[in-house]
C-alpha cells in the first residue's frame, strides 16, 4: 500500500491511495465466507453453496465494496495521523485519474481531491475598542410608557364615529367598471382595518369622523396598503386571486371599535405588575422605569453584540478552497445546487462555513465547552423569546420550561441551542477582551444611530 499526499496550494490537495492484493485480499476472502453462510442458492442448503460459486456470483461486488471501503479509511487515517483538517467530504480527482480496472489488474489507485480547511489565528484583542451605549429613561419616557399601557389595559367599547385608532367594521362589495357590483365578485364581505395603519394619507382623512352606516367607494388595494397577504386573508380567497379583483369596492360602515384607557388605579397596576407588586402611583413609575431601563440595556448589549459580529468578520479575512466546496456542493446536493445558481447560492453557504470555523477556533482558544445546562438555558431563552413575539409579554415560567423540553426532544433543535448556546459563551468571551468607549444617549439618539447604522451596512 502506497499513499501519496500532494498539496497544490495552501488550501487544495491531492491524495492517492495504491493497493496491492495484498492490502484487500484477506478483507475480500472474510466478506465471501460471510455472504457464503447467510445467501441461499438453489439445489444448496442455507451456508453450504461451493465457496466457487459465492465468488462466481459475488465476488466482483465483494471486491469494489471492500477495495472502497480500505481505501477510504486509509484516507481518513492519513488525514488524522498527520492532525490535516479538510472542509467537506474528499472527492474523486478531477485532475489525477484513479484506476480501478477490476476486470484486468490486481493493483488499483484511489485519486482524491481534498479542500484544505484555512490556517489562521483568532486575533481580537483590548486593542479593538467598541462602542457602548448607555441609554437613559427620563420622566417623558415613563409618562409615555404608561400612557401606552392604559390604552393596552383597557377595554373596547363601540362608539358612534370614527377616529384615526379606531378599529373600522366594513361590509364590502367588489365593483365593476360602472361601479355596480361586480357580477360573481366579492359581495359584502366582512372586514376590518385601522386607519392609523393606512399609508394612503387622502384615503386614511376620508375615513376620520364617519358614522356608522356611511356609504364610500375605494380602492380597496390601496386601504389594506397593497399587501396581497392581508387582503386574500380579509377577503378569504386564495393570494393568487389578488391580481384578478377589481379596483374598486363599495364599503359600508359596520361597527366602530374604540379601546378606552383604563383607568391609572391598583387594578391596573396588579394586572401590569402583579397582584400586590405595587400599591402607590410611585412605586409604579418607579418599576415602570426600572423595567424601560431593563429593556433599553438588552437593547444596547443587542447593538453590542451585533457589532462584535462585524468586528468578528474584519478581524478574520482568510480564504476558503472555493472552487472545490462548489463542486462537493453540486456533487452532494444535487436538490438545490446546479450549474446556474452555484455561484449566487454559494456566497450564503461561504459565510456561514467562515462563521462556523472562527467559533471553533475561538471556542479551542478559550477552551469552551458547552454543557447541556447551557443548551437548555439557550433554550429557555429563545422560547421565551419566541412566546414574546407572538404577544405573551409574561407567560408562566412552567409553561415555557415545559414548552422548551418537549422541543429538546428533537435532535435538530438540540443543535439549534447547542449553536446559540456556544455563540452566547463566545462573546461573553470577547466581551471581556475589547475595551469600550461608553457613551451616554437618549433613546431618540440610540435608534437614530442604529438607523444610521442599518443604512451604511
Amino acid at each position: 500500500m502506497e499513499l501519496n499526499f500532494n498539496k497544490t496550494d495552501d488550501l487544495h490537495a491531492t491524495l492517492t491511495v495504491a493497493l496491492g492484493k495484498d492490502d484487500y485480499a484477506a478483507a475480500v476472502e472474510k466478506e465471501l465466507k460471510k455472504t457464503q453462510k447467510q445467501i441461499a442458492i438453489k439445489g444448496f442448503r442455507v451456508g453450504h453453496a461451493p465457496i466457487g460459486m459465492v465468488k462466481s456470483m459475488y465476488g466482483k461486488s465483494i471486491l469494489v465494496d471492500e477495495i472502497n471501503k480500505i481505501a477510504s479509511q486509509k484516507l481518513f487515517d492519513y488525514l488524522k495521523e498527520n492532525n490535516i483538517d479538510i472542509l467537506a467530504q474528499p472527492l474523486p480527482s478531477a485532475s489525477v485519474k484513479s484506476d480501478v480496472d477490476i476486470e484486468n489488474k490486481q493493483d488499483f489507485m484511489f485519486a482524491f481531491d481534498l479542500g484544505l480547511a484555512p490556517k489562521f489565528e483568532f486575533n481580537i484583542t483590548n486593542q479593538d475598542v467598541l462602542d457602548r451605549y448607555i441609554i437613559t429613561v427620563d420622566d417623558a419616557e415613563v409618562e409615555k410608557e404608561i400612557e401606552s399601557l392604559t390604552v393596552r389595559f383597557g377595554e373596547m367599547e363601540n362608539v358612534d364615529s370614527t377616529e384615526e385608532k379606531d378599529i373600522i367594521y366594513l361590509d364590502v362589495t367588489e365593483l365593476d367598471e360602472n361601479n355596480n357590483p361586480f357580477e360573481g365578485g366579492i359581495a359584502n364581505k366582512n372586514i376590518s382595518f385601522t386607519p392609523e395603519l393606512v399609508k394612503n394619507e387622502d384615503l386614511k382623512k376620508q375615513f376620520i369622523g364617519l358614522a356608522k352606516e356611511s356609504t364610500l367607494t375605494v380602492n380597496l388595494s390601496e386601504l389594506l396598503n397593497d399587501n396581497q397577504t392581508v387582503i386574500a386573508s380579509s377577503l378569504g380567497i386564495d393570494k393568487e386571486k389578488v391580481a384578478e379583483l377589481k379596483p374598486n369596492f363599495k364599503v359600508t360602515v359596520t361597527e366602530i371599535s374604540r379601546r378606552k384607557p383604563a383607568e391609572i388605579n391598583q387594578e391596573l397596576f396588579d394586572k401590569v405588575m402583579g397582584e400586590g407588586v405595587v400599591t402607590s402611583i410611585e412605586d409604579f413609575k418607579i418599576k415602570i422605569k426600572e423595567n424601560l431601563e431593563a429593556y433599553y440595556k438588552g437593547e444596547s448589549d443587542h447593538h453590542l453584540e451585533h457589532m462584535i459580529g462585524h468586528l468578528i468578520d474584519e478581524k478574520h479575512t482568510f480564504s476558503l478552497p472555493d472552487e472545490f466546496l462548489k463542486r462537493w456542493l453540486l456533487n452532494s446536493k444535487e436538490e438545490h445546487y446546479n450549474t446556474e445558481n452555484i455561484n449566487e447560492r454559494y456566497a450564503s453557504e461561504a459565510k456561514v462555513l467562515k462563521e462556523v470555523l472562527i467559533r471553533e477556533k475561538a471556542a479551542q482558544m478559550f477552551d469552551i465547552k458547552v454543557e447541556m445546562q447551557d443548551i437548555e438555558e439557550a433554550s429557555l431563552g429563545y422560547t421565551l423569546s419566541m412566546f414574546r413575539n407572538y404577544g405573551m409579554q409574561n407567560p408562566e415560567y412552567e409553561f415555557v420550561k415545559k414548552f422548551s423540553d418537549d422541543s429538546l426532544k428533537k435532535r435538530e433543535y438540540i443543535e439549534q441551542m447547542n449553536d446559540i448556546a456556544l455563540r452566547r459563551k463566545i462573546y461573553n468571551q470577547i466581551k471581556e477582551i475589547v475595551s469600550y468607549n461608553d457613551k451616554t444617549v437618549s433613546i431618540e439618539q440610540f435608534y437614530e444611530l442604529l438607523k444610521e447604522h442599518n443604512h451604511q451596512h
